[in-house]
């Protein structure tokens, strides 16, 4: 007889599809469409920042601190650091064209010295003075109680030339004189005087240079420069004190690479940057902006002569583009210099030249590809230099166990697609702050700040703020406070970063994250969406949770939409009455306000999707979330249980 198997096959239930979201530490992503992204990415991060190990959350608001004078925008901060008193002052500059310091929620105004309208001012403190340059006007010095200038000195006059020993020859040589003051500026120089009939070698004669000093008090020259050369190619030979208005040419080498400065800075450097360069200040010449000057070590940090130790370089004089920034590269004595397409590095070598030990710097290029837009974007950040440019955002950083070269890499490919939308005003108004392992980048007129989360290596999101920050520094207080300081393009007003607060003081602050496109690894097959569970921790005020899908047809819709709430009142809510049907499950016996504790909603949805995208957002004050993680469940169909529309 046949022999029939009569057992029985188990039945195996085909397994779940599954979609976990733990963590976000990729950060936000605009180069890839939604449906690219990771499930550590997001699509959208509107005023978001990450904690842990990238979880979501609102960013810091903004609390006013002090007013700057009476009227205009902030241009610029600077701080006085009294080492005796311990006191710690922060001045700022507004539109109204005076320095003040702050005087609790108000401020006092330094007298001594007034801005034109819309000058900017940067600062830096070294030997008891704090230092302020602008473009607008020459550079000053703060000491706590005034702010000193220093006087615009002449030239030398009746310079005259004579050759005391005779010695005659075919050649001629052109001989000029300038002024030092006491502040380390140098007068350009005087009208050359040029002597013909002189040997080639001029050791083989002894030349005697004389001036007539300027009519200034004695107390304000510092001495005299002499140069010589051919007519029109003089450089620099020789320096004497104050007291000399003379000297004698015995036909030493001059200077194959100092020349006679173009701008008379005796009266200060007009500059639109200034850098502390250990016991040196770095700024660049207004007047001649691909210059580089490099001030004397301290105490002659405000003297830029040759003979206080100073000096300069050209950086790539005949490129046409000028100086933007200056910065210098942690781990390595190397002064970055940079250019809106190219930026160079900077190495002090010394000289001997007679009986002097002259500064000799010299330049190598670093990239002449990239470079920064603007001061004010550039940062030290820990070991590198962030800076941003007309080609995006970039690091130079040290290797000193590869060659000690020093390299440049982008990190702004992800928010590629934003930086597009940029203007010209945009490039030349940015500013920069570094703080809490954030790199804060500042478009003041379009009142938005892309953040670069060092910590994760990605972009947090885009902050949109109620006004445009023009101008940020990080500072201490005289209690010891560290605090993150803003000026506004719109007001006097200087607000501060508080990770406390929950408003841009007391405007809301709308927060947005949309997670990446999820298609559950099947993209090729309809899905019938199941389960989703989601966890939060720290939920204030109303946080709206919004699940879209893309339905078999191409067409995406709201699926699911519910608010959870940081507070409920005991009888009008429990877990969300009217969100997860007519049910309300559970009541609350009092005001329930969450806060540390972890909270989770779960619900069913069945229906059958292609795309699945989650959104979590604050549009009311005082809200404010931290999302922890989202699992979705699914079934796969089919191959057949696609469109037949198209199907080709």
């Amino acid at each position: 007889m046949p022999q029939i198997d009569t057992q029985v096959i188990p039945y195996k239930s085909k397994k779940d599809l599954s979609a976990e979201w733990d963590n976000f530490r990729k950060g936000l992503n605009l180069l890839l469409r939604p449906t690219e992204l990771s499930r550590e990415e997001y699509a959208q991060g509107d005023n978001i920042m990450l904690v842990g190990s990238g979880v979501p959350t609102g960013r810091w608001g903004t609390v006013k601190y002090f007013t700057v004078n009476a009227t205009g925008s902030i241009r610029g901060f600077a701080t006085y650091n009294n080492l005796t008193s311990l006191t710690n002052e922060l001045i700022a500059l507004s539109d109204q064209g005076y320095l003040a310091k702050r005087n609790g929620t108000g401020s006092t105004v330094i007298p001594g010295q007034s801005y034109p309208s819309g000058s900017q001012v940067r600062a830096e403190q070294l030997g008891g003075y704090t230092y302020f340059v602008s473009k607008d006007v020459p550079m000053t010095r703060y000491n706590g109680t005034q702010i000193d200038t220093f006087a615009t000195l002449s030239a030398p006059t009746g310079l005259y030339v004579t050759n005391i020993s005779g010695a005659s020859g075919p050649a001629q040589y052109s001989w000029k004189v300038l002024t030092l003051g006491t502040n380390g500026g140098q007068t350009t120089p005087s009208t050359n005087f040029v002597l013909g009939n002189l040997p080639q070698d001029l050791s083989q004669t002894k030349i005697n240079v004389s001036w007539s000093a300027p009519s200034a008090a004695s107390s304000l020259i510092n001495g005299y420069e002499v140069y010589r050369g051919l007519p029109g190619d003089e450089t620099f030979l020789a320096a004497v004190n104050a007291s000399v208005t003379q000297y004698t040419d015995l036909g030493d080498p001059a200077s194959d690479v100092i020349l006679p400065p173009l701008a008379n800075t005796t009266g200060g450097v007009m500059s639109e940057y200034v850098v502390k360069f250990n016991d040196r200040l770095l700024m660049i010449d207004k007047d001649d902006p691909t210059k580089l000057l490099i001030s004397g070590r301290y105490p002659n940090q405000s003297k830029f002569s040759w003979a206080d130790g100073g000096g300069y370089v050209y950086i790539d004089p005949d490129s046409g583009y000028k100086i933007t920034g200056i910065d210098i590269q942690p781990g390595s004595d190397k002064i970055i210099v940079f250019k809106e397409f190219s930026s160079y590095a900077v190495q002090l070598n010394m000289i001997a030249l007679g009986n002097y030990n002259i500064l000799d710097p010299v330049y190598t290029p670093v990239s002449t590809s990239v470079g920064a837009s603007t001061f004010d974007t550039i940062q030290k950040v820990e070991n590198d230099i962030f800076y941003f440019g007309r080609k995006g955002m970039y690091v130079v950083g040290y290797e000193p166990n590869f060659l000690n070269i020093i390299r440049t890499n982008e990190i702004s490919a992800r928010l590629r697609p934003y930086l597009k939308l940029l203007n010209d005003d945009d490039y030349k108004t940015a500013c920069s702050m570094y703080v809490d392992n954030k790199y804060l980048l500042s478009f003041p007129l379009r009142k938005e700040i892309i953040v670069y989360d060092r910590e994760r290596g990605c972009f947090a999101g885009i902050w949109k703020l109620p006004f445009g920050i023009n101008t940020m520094k990080k500072v201490v207080d005289s209690s010891g406070t560290e605090r993150w300081v803003v000026g506004t393009l719109e007001s006097n007003q200087v607000y501060v970063f508080d990770a406390a607060v929950n408003s841009d003081d007391g405007t809301t602050i709308t927060k947005t994250l949309r997670t990446n496109k999820e298609a559950f690894n099947t993209w090729s097959l309809l899905k019938i969406l199941k389960l989703f569970y989601i966890l939060f921790r720290n939920i204030t005020g109303d946080v709206n949770v919004n699940i879209f899908i893309e339905d078999r047809n191409g067409t995406t819709t709201t699926t699911k939409t519910f608010t959870i709430s940081g507070a409920a009142v005991a009888g009008s809510e429990g877990w969300g009455i009217d969100l997860w049907g007519t049910q309300n499950w559970g009541t609350s016996s009092g005001e329930v306000i969450t806060t540390t504790d972890e909270l989770t909603r779960w619900g069913q949805l069945f229906k059958q999707i292609r795309l699945v995208q989650i959104e979590v957002s604050c549009t009311v004050a005082n809200s404010n979330f931290e999302l922890l993680h989202i699992r979705m469940t699914a079934d796969a169909q089919q191959e057949g249980a696609l469109p037949s529309s198209q199907r080709v």
